[in-house]
């Protein structure tokens, strides 16, 4: 497998995680949290774009 390859598969990878992290939290009703320059955020999992 080539760089060029396995750069894109990693990104697909990346990708569908973030979709079933959003698609799970949907499910559960359930904020997202992350922390964003060491201050903890909460989002709607309903506003994020899949």
């Amino acid at each position: 497998m080539s760089e060029r390859e396995f750069d894109i598969k990693l990104r697909q990878g990346l990708i569908d995680t973030a979709k079933n992290v959003v698609e799970q939290h949907r499910r559960d009703n359930q904020p997202l949290i992350f922390s964003e320059n060491g201050v903890i955020q909460y989002v709607d999992p309903f506003t994020v774009a899949i």
